[in-house]
């Protein structure tokens, strides 16, 4: 639908730090929620994933670029397989969190900022899709990471948060 500007901080602050609304699927907004953080994420080169609340909805969704995480996926999982290069979830909830690994990592609402976070090694995740079908994903590497990452930013919590915490999750 469109390409949104990605909210930054310090500047969009109440909207970042804010915890996002569960979102129905009959929600009149969903598809265009899906549709601009598709667009949005395509349109950004080094953007892994992206949440709702970092172009303004407050809203549990976000979605990460396929080929970035593809080696970290479980194969003939339904990441793997979906057609798109764009990975929609709504409604994430990490469900089990095992192990511990130490790393940089940057986000696109917080600029030219890289801080060390300590982050869960595997998350398990359940999420619906935009079809309405549960799914339940197994994630390690960099796409257990951005999942943390975008839960975070759905729970209103930026990677500075993190930095104030001495790095951990």
């Amino acid at each position: 639908m469109a390409i949104r500007p990605i909210l930054a901080y310090p500047d969009a602050a109440p909207i970042l730090t804010a915890v996002s609304s569960a979102v129905a699927l009959n929600d009149a907004q969903l598809a265009e929620i899906v549709c601009d953080l598709e667009d949005t994420l395509l349109a950004t080169p080094n953007g892994v994933g992206l949440a709702a609340p970092q172009i303004g909805y407050l809203k549990r969704v976000f979605v990460l670029k396929k080929h970035y995480i593809l080696h970290d996926l479980v194969k003939d999982s339904f990441c793997a397989a979906f057609p798109g290069e764009i990975i929609p979830f709504i409604n994430p909830k990490i469900i089990t969190a095992k192990g511990s690994v130490h790393e940089e990592e940057g986000c696109l609402s917080v600029p030219n900022t890289y801080i060390p976070i300590q982050r869960a090694r595997v998350v398990k995740l359940r999420a619906v899709t935009p079809a309405g079908d549960q799914i339940y994903e197994r994630f390690e590497g960099l796409a257990a990471r951005a999942v943390q990452q975008e839960i975070d930013h759905l729970n209103g919590i930026l990677i500075i948060a993190h930095q104030q915490k001495g790095g951990k999750a």
